[in-house]
């Protein structure tokens, strides 16, 4: 077996060892040297079982990730310390498994009681991390302090009045407008738990029941947490994590090989091969749990008309993408070749109703000569003395510098120009809310139970600031199907709606074209031990991780 299977074994859960001489590979020397020994490879991570796990005296793990983006983003700061970093701190009613499925949380029971209205049973053993018991009263000012904000509570219409307290220990939830996802919806860790009083936007410093418990928080640099010794349920076994904001891929790699931090999250594709070599390093991948895709904007968020509101502009885009080369080639293989916005697994056997456009630069030629964007000299198109150029935005942590430039390639060898803006998380928020892009490169993350959550940025009638440049707009089949998936009561024909609704939007209105279906890849030290990486992100949770000897 070689290195490169072995990685494919990783990404399903099981950690695979990789060992070479100790090589700066990422300062420059020779790429071969970095290849590392297949023999030395197996034998590692075959013995990886073999070897007696002894707990460190010194259980204090140091996490180097990506960019703070609670710094510029103030709705991502009302989820401090939950998202998009998940601490492990505070935890929901019911929460996401590995298989996107729901499961017990803090409440140990739910039912749908009628009038378009959920009742959760709350667990009678959680305690919030001051002591105080987990009642319905704070369960309602949680709900009532997401909905505040309506970009952040989303298309799950839960509005200031939708949450009643029934006892103490017993809590209705009933959204604005139809909606049987609801369950489904709040495993996100937007609806994580806060103690009455708690404002993540004022004071990072939130009280809840998880495993962990805030201690510091310094914009930009690092949230330290540590262990809640009163926690309800298991306890953790790390006495404390700091996570580092490393935005630089390069910086946060070089920081867990001269020992600054113990693991580092989200591993650049195209240098995975040279953290494998590093000395005594590990690599986990989790299941596919997003979908590298570009989302296509129509409108500003005034309503006029962008460039690609034209339906055979935004089909010659998705004709000129070689997806396979972008698996294979850009992202060396790490990734998977998918025609869907969402990993194909929560939409089961439906998933073939999505095709996907096929690469075809010809048709893709043919389409824009028929709409009167000609090629001059050097290739590149105009009409009407306008250069067809398109703006690419991204954002950081969420794209590398490859993706960017192959898809600028592919538009290139069509006649079309990209404008690439790279934004810090401010200004891609505002660009994005606004419109003010052709083109956004993203990666969204499956972080809920809900097939059709994903899709839900496209609807018409979404709070999401995003979903007005974006969508196919009021009174279409796509949104047709949308509204059906909230009204679903079997599972199979949920799964089947939310295909169909997807079908629209990747096939027939090309809404979104997605390149790859992708995982988060983790590179930790050999001590570090316990990491259950899971296919949403923001779902990750700390508490089964430990140092050994």
């Amino acid at each position: 077996m070689n290195r490169s299977s072995l990685c494919r074994t990783g990404r399903y859960g099981s950690r695979q060892r990789f060992k070479s001489t100790p090589l700066v590979c990422l300062l420059g020397l020779v790429a071969a040297a970095c290849a590392g020994n297949g023999s030395d490879s197996d034998s590692k991570a075959g013995g990886q079982e073999d070897r007696k796990l002894v707990p460190a005296a010194r259980q204090e793990l140091v996490v180097g990730t990506d960019e703070d983006d609670w710094v510029d983003a103030e709705r991502d700061r009302k989820r401090l310390p939950s998202y998009p970093l998940n601490a492990d701190v505070c935890e929901t009613l019911v929460r996401l498994t590995p298989d996107f499925q729901v499961a017990e949380g803090l409440a140990s029971d739910w039912e749908f009681v009628g009038d378009n209205t959920f009742r959760f049973a709350l667990r009678e053993d959680p305690t919030f991390s001051d002591g105080r018991p987990l009642t319905a009263g704070a369960v309602k000012y949680t709900m009532d302090y997401t909905a505040q904000e309506p970009a952040t509570s989303g298309f799950s219409f839960i509005g200031p009045e939708s949450t009643t307290v029934v006892d103490e220990r017993t809590v209705d939830i009933r959204p604005t407008k139809p909606n049987l996802r609801l369950v489904q919806q709040i495993t996100h860790p937007t609806y994580t738990v806060l103690a009455p009083g708690s404002d993540p936007l004022n004071d990072p410093n939130v009280t809840c029941t998880g495993p962990f418990k805030v201690v510091e928080y310094v914009p930009g640099e690092r949230l330290v947490v540590e262990r809640n010794d009163d926690y309800w349920a298991e306890p953790a076994k790390l006495d404390k994590i700091t996570f580092r904001f490393i935005p630089d891929e390069t910086t946060r790699t070089l920081a867990l090989q001269n020992g600054e931090v113990d693991l580092i999250t989200d591993v650049p594709r195209s240098i995975l091969s040279t953290v494998e070599a590093f000395p005594d390093i590990e690599i986990a991948e989790a299941p596919v749990g997003q979908v590298i895709l570009m989302y296509v904007a129509r409108r500003d968020a005034s309503g006029s008309d962008k460039l690609l509101s034209d339906p055979v502009l935004r089909r010659a885009v998705a004709h000129a993408m070689n997806r396979e080369t972008y698996v294979e080639g850009v992202l060396d293989g790490n990734g998977e070749l998918v025609s869907t916005v969402s990993p194909p697994a929560v939409l089961g056997d439906s998933a073939d109703l999505v095709e996907g456009i096929p690469y075809d630069p010809d048709e893709a030629t043919r389409l824009l000569d028929e709409a009167g964007w000609r090629a001059g000299p050097d290739g590149m198109r105009s009409k009407d003395g306008r250069p067809l150029e398109m703006t690419i935005i991204f954002g950081p942590g969420r794209i590398d510098q490859a993706t960017v430039e192959f898809v600028q390639a592919q538009l290139q060898a069509v006649g079309i120009a990209g404008k690439v803006d790279q934004l810090d998380a401010g200004a891609y928020s505002e660009r994005w809310d606004a419109g003010d892009y052709d083109l956004n490169l993203s990666s969204p993350n499956q972080n809920d139970a809900n097939p059709a959550f994903i899709m839900s940025f496209w609807h018409s009638e979404s709070s999401f600031p995003l979903a007005k440049p974006i969508s196919p707009g009021p009174d279409t089949e796509f949104d047709r199907l949308m509204d059906q998936t909230q009204e679903a009561t079997d599972e199979e024909e949920l799964r089947r709606l939310s295909a169909e609704a997807m079908h629209e939007l990747v096939d027939v209105e090309v809404g979104a074209i997605p390149l790859a279906g992708t995982y988060r890849i983790y590179a930790m030290k050999e001590r570090v031990e316990g990491l259950d990486p899971h296919p949403s992100g923001t779902n990750q949770r700390w508490s089964t991780v430990f140092l050994s000897e």
